[in-house]
């Protein structure tokens, strides 16, 4: 949003979204130290998000108020998410594996990154979403009714706006199976099916886990990249 830039100090501008207008006031303050900030509202009308942007992310602002606004609850009450930031993590699309061991820091955050961005996520809410360069799309998320899935929804897609061109199609398959109740009377059999996904949202199940590997490696022949797991 260039416009961002010629904003005066305590001017406002708005920004549609299919959620609502998002109102943007700019504080300029001491040189170095301008920065945005805005109101994400949930259905009722109460405040989900409140947003502060620093003038490298400006260009993202867009994107990233649609994404708060298109994964806001119907209603916000100004307590604490009913979110746990591990559950968030292991929800995210955005990852290089689901694997268990979620790094946790003292303060309850955990963090975990993909090629070019890295995301962090706190139990009161707050969640950051950092590129190598240093651009920071960030946001104080409001209302018990932030769950795991809205909140790793907006970390994705947070993610996916800073991330190396090659981490919007990182692929994963899983392994057979196996040896499944079939019912109280076949007895079991071996299911050898796996699937495979990718963090742009793209998954299919398929009759092994060779094919599932196959079918992942063209996925991203098709994305234009190669490589991948």
């Amino acid at each position: 949003m260039p416009g961002l830039l010629l904003l005066a100090d305590r001017e406002t501008t708005d920004y549609p979204t299919p959620h609502g207008p998002v109102r943007l006031r700019k504080y300029a303050g001491a040189p170095g130290r301008e920065f945005v900030r805005a109101a994400v509202r949930a259905g009722n009308g109460e405040r989900a998000a409140l947003v502060t942007l620093r003038p490298a992310a400006y260009g993202h602002v867009e994107a990233w108020l649609a994404a708060l606004a298109a994964h806001a609850p119907a209603a916000a009450d100004h307590r604490r998410p009913g979110m746990a930031p591990a559950s968030v993590r292991l929800l995210a699309r955005m990852t290089r594996t689901h694997a268990n061991g979620v790094p946790r820091q003292s303060d309850g955050s955990v963090g975990w990154g993909v090629p070019g961005a890295s995301a962090r996520v706190w139990p009161d809410g707050r969640i950051a979403v950092t590129s190598d360069a240093g651009v920071e799309l960030s946001a104080r998320l409001e209302g018990a009714q932030w769950d795991d899935w809205r909140v790793a929804g907006v970390v994705d897609a947070g993610l996916r706006l800073l991330c190396a061109p090659a981490a919007r199609h990182l692929t994963r398959t899983s392994g057979p199976k196996g040896w499944v109740q079939s019912s109280l009377w076949a007895g079991r059999s071996y299911d050898a099916s796996a699937s495979a996904t990718c963090t742009c949202g793209w998954r299919g199940t398929y009759g092994s886990r060779m094919a599932a590997l196959a079918a992942a490696q063209e996925h991203r022949g098709n994305s234009g990249l190669f490589g991948g797991a």
